[in-house]
């Protein structure tokens, strides 16, 4: 299996639809079939078709004017979402409790569930709190790594992220990546 590098891929063929710009390592050229299946599930799921055009349309209407929160309010009553699920870690509480306050404002049915529902951390907990309550789509604020993705796996509706945890750098998960001492630091070197 050849390895799929995208991120390495400075042509930007995929985007005029030229396989034959593409380099040898294009998803395109190694991954046709999946690709494939895309496109049909794209074209065929309603689901996921409105989901593309509501990102599409709120993408265009706030590019460069809207802060997430406020994406994520018009994406949801484009969609037509009314109940929304809030998973927040306990360290987050002040900041969920802003993000409730605002959704409510706009009309929204929030219900948040805190990561210590039963004393420890429980992301399985939170996802069937809010299964059971019938939530249309959930919001993880600030999980732990790992709890985020259990969270995910369980959580019968959608899920977006509003916050990734990092105490280090304030919740600004892209910084190492921008940072020069931090990419520094972070890459491993043979010894």
């Amino acid at each position: 299996m050849v390895k799929v590098e995208c991120v390495y891929c400075d042509s930007k063929a995929c985007t005029v639809d030229d396989l034959e710009q593409t380099p040898p390592f294009c998803p395109r050229r190694h991954a046709r079939e999946a690709l494939d299946e895309a496109g049909k599930i794209r074209v065929s799921d309603p689901f996921v078709k409105k989901v593309e055009e509501t990102a599409r349309v709120v993408g265009s209407e706030g590019h460069g004017k809207w802060p997430r929160v406020r994406e994520l309010i018009e994406f949801s009553k484009q969609m037509g979402i009314r109940k929304i699920g809030v998973a927040f870690c306990v360290g987050l509480r002040e900041e969920t409790r802003v993000l409730c306050r605002i959704l409510e404002s706009h009309g929204f049915e929030v219900n948040s569930v805190a990561c210590t529902v039963e004393g420890g951390c429980n992301p399985v907990g939170q996802a069937m709190v809010l299964n059971h309550l019938g939530t249309e789509l959930n919001i993880i604020m600030g999980l732990c790594m790992g709890h985020d993705i259990l969270f995910s796996r369980f959580s019968k509706a959608p899920v977006t992220t509003l916050v990734v945890k990092d105490r280090v750098t304030c919740h600004n998960t892209v910084a190492p990546l921008v940072c020069r001492y931090w990419r520094n630091a972070l890459i491993k070197r043979e010894s």
